[in-house]
C-alpha cells in the first residue's frame, strides 16, 4: 500500500512539473477569488519552459485581448516569452470606470472590496499560473497600451506591492498624477485608498518605462479625453505622457525618493498598439539581460 501511495504521489508531482501552458496560442478560463471567470489568451513558444519570462498584456479601448496576444507572438518566439492577455469584458467591467479606472466602485457607485477590483485580477491570475504549475517565475512583466496603460499605471499606484518585475506603459490618453493635492482621478487627493509616502516610494522604485509615439498627436484615433483635469496635462498623448513622467520625477525629488522610471518617444509611431508592443518586447529582453531598460536599443521598424 505504501508503495502504491508513493507511486501516486510521484505521478502527481511529475504531472505538476510538466504543467506548462499549451504550446502555441490557446484560450483558458480563469476563476477569480470571488468566483468571477475571465478568459485568458495565451501564447507559449516551442521550447519555453516553466522558467520562461511571463509577460501580461493589457489591451486598449476595444478590449481585444486576442489581437494583442497575436501581436506578441513573433516577439514571444524570438525572446522566449510566455504571453498572457486577460480579457476584461464590458459586461463585467463596464466602461472606463470598469477597466481604465480599475472597477474600484460597484454598479451603485459604492466602494468595491479590493478583491473585486480589476487591478487585483492581475496578481490573482499570476498566482493561479504559479499554483497550477504553469510557471516557476516569482514575478511578471506588465505591458499596457492606451486604455491598458491607464490600467497599468493606476494599478501600480494603488497596488505598489504587485508582483511586477518591470512595466512598460504606452500612450495613455490621460493619467492619474502621483500628486496628493490634485483630486482623484487626475491626482491622488481623495483617492479610493490612501497613497502615502511609503506607497509613493514603492511606486517610484518600480522599473517603469513610460513611452508614447512621437506622432501620437491631437489628430490620433481614438482621441484622448478632453476635460479640465485631462487638458491640464497637455493637449495630446505626447504632451500628457511627458507631463506625467516629469510630475512623478519632481515629486520623487521633492520627497528625496529614488526614482527608477524611464521615458521615451518613438519616432514615426502614431497611436499603434502593434508598434508599442514590439518596442516593449525589446525592452523586456533588455531588462532580462541587463536588469534595466536600454533606451539605446534600436526601435523595431515594422
Amino acid at each position: 500500500m505504501r508503495i502504491i501511495i508513493l507511486g501516486l504521489c510521484l505521478l502527481a508531482l511529475l504531472g505538476h512539473a510538466r504543467a506548462e501552458l499549451p504550446q502555441g496560442a490557446s484560450e483558458l478560463s480563469f476563476q477569480r477569488s470571488d468566483g468571477e471567470r475571465m478568459v485568458l489568451f495565451t501564447y507559449r513558444p516551442a521550447g519555453a519552459g516553466l522558467d520562461a519570462p511571463v509577460v501580461i498584456v493589457l489591451s486598449g479601448l476595444l478590449r481585444n485581448a486576442a489581437t494583442y496576444r497575436d501581436e506578441w507572438r513573433e516577439a514571444a518566439d524570438r525572446y522566449g516569452y510566455v504571453v498572457v492577455a486577460p480579457r476584461f469584458s464590458q459586461r463585467a467591467y463596464p466602461g472606463a470606470e470598469g477597466y481604465n479606472l480599475g472597477r474600484l466602485n460597484d454598479r451603485d457607485g459604492q466602494p468595491a472590496p479590493r478583491e473585486k477590483w480589476a487591478f487585483t485580477a492581475i496578481d490573482e491570475l499570476f498566482e493561479w499560473l504559479r499554483s497550477s504549475g504553469h510557471t516557476s517565475r516569482q514575478r511578471y512583466y506588465l505591458y499596457g497600451n492606451s486604455a491598458g496603460c491607464q490600467f497599468v499605471h493606476r494599478m501600480l499606484t494603488l497596488l505598489p506591492d504587485a508582483r511586477v518585475e518591470a512595466a512598460v506603459c504606452a500612450a495613455a490618453g490621460w493619467w492619474t498624477l502621483p500628486d496628493r493635492h490634485i483630486p482623484w482621478p487626475y491626482g491622488l487627493a481623495d483617492a479610493p485608498v490612501e497613497v502615502g509616502s511609503k506607497e509613493l516610494a514603492e511606486l517610484f522604485a518600480r522599473p517603469l518605462l513610460v513611452t508614447v509615439g512621437a506622432e501620437d498627436d491631437a489628430d490620433a484615433t481614438p482621441p484622448p479625453r478632453h476635460s479640465p483635469g485631462a487638458d491640464a496635462q497637455g493637449s495630446d498623448r505626447r504632451q500628457r505622457a511627458w507631463f506625467y513622467y516629469r510630475s512623478a520625477h519632481r515629486e520623487a525629488s521633492d520627497l528625496g525618493l529614488p526614482f527608477a522610471w524611464s521615458f521615451s518617444r518613438l519616432p514615426g509611431v502614431a497611436h499603434s498598439g502593434a508598434r508599442t508592443s514590439r518596442y516593449a518586447a525589446v525592452q523586456f529582453d533588455a531588462f532580462e539581460r541587463l536588469g534595466r531598460f536600454d533606451l539605446d536599443q534600436p526601435q523595431p521598424q515594422r
